[in-house]
């Protein structure tokens, strides 16, 4: 998903200015798409270059809102329909885990009771915005199918660091990082780098 298409998403429920937008990728969408406003901005601009959104009269507090126009309406119905979606993923936890092997236990232990933590903090935020959720409105019933995505996410990662840490807990004390095969590709007994044999 593009940064572009979060924008339109966002414009298509309700008018909102630059801030208003950034308040949501801090909030709703955090799981989802990560933008910062120096990314937010500069988008904006060009959304409203390609006629698919357009600048509002001044508003409260200064702010200038954004709506979407009819041709952004179209452009993300299209997306939405006639595109493929883009499944790639990037999860910095779960990569860390593959390399805790090269840390003493108890260090990763802590690093995971951290990350455990954050995900529960994380959970919570997640309720708490469903909880506010108007199932009246239509751009509301719909984010509730995005928030409970990431509640369920949330939950998994919890349960996972819970597994994660109870298994690490297990793993011999000693020198950290042994058992690296010594060169590249399969190790000497013919399996792939870094799996051993039980």
């Amino acid at each position: 998903m593009s940064l572009r298409m979060a924008l339109l998403t966002l414009l298509a429920g309700a008018p909102r200015s630059g801030y208003d937008i950034g308040q949501e990728f801090d909030g709703v969408l955090k799981f989802v798409w990560h933008a910062k406003p120096t990314q937010v901005y500069p988008e904006l601009k060009r959304l409203a270059a390609d006629r698919l959104i357009r600048e509002q009269d001044e508003g409260s507090r200064g702010r200038r809102p954004y709506e979407i126009t009819d041709e952004g309406m179209r452009v993300l119905r299209t997306w939405l329909l006639a595109s493929d979606t883009d499944h790639s993923q990037r999860n910095e936890t779960v990569l860390r885990s593959f390399a805790l092997w090269v840390v003493p236990p108890q260090e990763a232990v802590a690093y995971l009771r951290e990350e455990r933590e954050y995900h529960r903090a994380r959970l919570r935020g997640m309720r708490a915005l469903k909880n506010g959720l108007n199932l009246r409105l239509a751009p509301d019933r719909a984010a509730l199918l995005g928030v409970e995505a990431g509640i369920r996410r949330l939950e998994a990662m919890v349960s996972w660091a819970d597994w994660a840490i109870e298994t690490v807990s297990t793993w011999p004390t000693g020198m950290a990082g042994t058992g690296r095969p010594a060169s590249g590709g399969t190790d000497r007994r013919g399996g792939n780098p870094g799996i051993r044999p039980r």
